[in-house]
C-alpha cells in the first residue's frame, strides 16, 4: 500500500502513513511495529525541560531502528518551546541525526522561517526536509521553495498558498486532525482542480527514499 500521509499522530496501524513519535522519557518503554513506517524526533516544545539533551541517546537509539523512516518532529516554536539557544542545539541534533542516518527530516516551524532557513543555508544538508502542518501566506512558501523544502498540508490550509506551489514539492498529512488521509487529499485536489493522489504517493515516497 502506497504511503500518502507523511505525518499523523493517530496510533498505529496506520498503514498509509508515518506515524510521528515524540521522544520523550516514557518513549523507552515504546516498541516499533515492523509493520509500521515512523517519525521520531525531539519535539521544540520538549526544549522547554533543561534536561532535554538527556533524551539524544534514546532519540538516536530509535532513530537507527529500520520502521524509522525520517527524522522529527523537529525545529522551531517561538510561541510555546524553551530558550532559543536550547532549541537551536536540539534541532541541531536532530539535523545531525537526519544527515548521519541519511533519513529525511519532518520540521515544526512556529515564527521561526528565517531561523529554519537559515539553518539549512549553514548546514548544507543533504538530506531532504518537509515543513509540515503548513498554514502561511504564498510569500512564506515561495522563502521555502526557493530553499529548496517541500511543504506538507493538511486538514487546514491557505488555498492561495496551496496553488503556488509546484506538484513535485506537496506532500499531505493527518497530523491530529478527524479527517482521513482522502479526505485531506480530496480537499487539495479540489484546489489544484485535479486528482492530487498519485502525484502525492510519488513525492512521499521520493521524499522517504523508499
Amino acid at each position: 500500500m502506497e504511503i500518502i500521509d507523511i505525518h499523523t499522530h493517530h496510533a498505529a496501524p496506520q498503514p498509509q502513513a508515518v506515524v510521528s513519535l515524540r521522544v520523550l522519557q516514557e518513549t523507552e518503554k515504546f516498541v516499533l511495529d515492523e509493520s509500521q513506517f515512523y517519525s521520531v524526533g525531539i519535539h521544540p516544545w520538549d526544549t522547554q525541560s533543561e534536561s532535554v539533551e538527556e533524551l539524544y541517546g534514546l532519540l538516536d537509539s530509535l532513530a537507527s531502528q529500520p520502521p524509522v523512516v525520517a527524522i522529527g518532529e523537529a525545529g522551531i516554536d517561538l510561541n510555546i518551546g524553551g530558550p532559543l539557544f536550547r532549541q537551536l542545539n536540539v534541532f541541531r541534533h536532530n539535523i545531525e541525526l537526519s544527515e548521519s542516518l541519511s533519513k529525511p527530516l519532518v520540521i515544526h516551524d512556529v515564527k521561526a522561517h528565517d531561523i529554519i532557513i537559515g539553518a539549512l543555508r549553514d548546514l548544507k544538508p543533504s538530506q531532504k526536509w518537509v515543513i509540515h502542518g503548513f498554514r502561511q501566506k504564498p510569500q512564506i512558501a515561495e522563502m521555502m521553495l526557493r530553499a529548496g523544502l517541500y511543504i506538507s498540508f493538511g486538514a487546514q490550509f491557505n488555498p492561495e498558498t496551496l496553488s503556488i506551489v509546484p506538484d513535485d514539492r506537496i506532500l499531505a498529512e493527518t497530523d491530529e486532525s478527524e479527517l482521513s488521509i482522502s479526505d485531506v487529499i480530496k480537499r487539495i485536489s479540489a484546489v489544484r482542480d485535479k486528482d492530487m493522489t498519485q502525484i502525492i504517493a510519488e513525492n512521499t515516497r521520493l521524499f522517504l527514499g523508499l
